[in-house]
């Protein structure tokens, strides 16, 4: 008993074994069973003969005919939730055309100079570029020279903590 307690995955490994090995061997003769079968019923019928039917009973055709489902609602019960329908899917449709529009009416109005810019540029139309000025006079006269002068000068001026 103390072997078996001592070397218990020895002997876990042989019951697995087995039984894959078992496994198999039923596998193999259900498949050949199943393959008997499938061949014994074609033999049991010759392709020619005719299979006979026993007649139904009478009782059965009252059965199906008491099955037979309930008339349909009135129309007019239908009719009245269709065209609820209809309106309702129309008038959502309807939102989503405004809501639509309204999306395209923000897109084009709103969002500051990046959207300007997008705007410009999905259109195919370049944005107006001026020209450089030439003279410093010329360059001191314009607002977009002089900003770009500060930033310059504040890029490459010393650090503010080392004037």
């Amino acid at each position: 008993m103390n072997w078996i307690l001592e070397h218990f995955q020895i002997i876990a490994l042989i019951a697995l074994g087995v039984g894959s090995v078992l496994k198999s061997t039923l596998e193999k003769k259900g498949k050949q069973q199943s393959e008997q079968e499938d061949n014994g019923s074609e033999e049991v019928f010759a392709p020619d003969e005719v299979v006979n039917k026993p007649p139904l009973p009478d009782h059965v055709g009252q059965d199906v005919q008491q099955r037979v489902p309930p008339p349909l609602r009135e129309l007019g019960y239908d009719a009245a939730v269709a065209d609820e329908a209809a309106k309702a899917l129309k008038h959502q449709q309807d939102l989503a055309n405004k809501l639509q529009k309204l999306r395209d009416n923000k897109a084009t109005t709103t969002g500051g100079a990046a959207a300007t810019r997008a705007r410009v540029m999905s259109k195919g139309s370049k944005m107006p570029h001026s020209m450089p000025a030439l003279t410093i006079r010329a360059r001191l006269r314009s607002r977009q020279e002089i900003r770009a002068a500060l930033v310059m000068s504040e890029v490459l001026a010393p650090p503010v903590g080392l004037r």
